[in-house]
């Protein structure tokens, strides 16, 4: 799963194929590479509520505006 909101973008990822129940959740910069937030969660929901608080954090002004990529 994606989540993007410029200048971020979220992906929703497992940790491994041999852990089905820890998932990732990586927010980068859409311009790079460099990893702005990184949270492990037992449960892929978790996940992407992590995400969608962190870019709402990571918003300067204004409401945010989310694009929901699929898995």
């Amino acid at each position: 799963m994606r989540i993007v909101q410029s200048p971020y973008q979220a992906r929703i990822v497992p940790l491994s194929a041999g852990a089905p129940n820890l998932w990732r959740c990586v927010i980068e910069q859409e311009d790079s590479r460099e990893v702005v937030v990184l949270h492990e969660t037992a449960r892929k929901e978790d996940a992407r509520c992590m995400a969608l608080l962190e870019l709402a954090r990571l918003e300067p002004t204004g409401p945010a505006k989310w694009f929901l990529g699929g898995e």
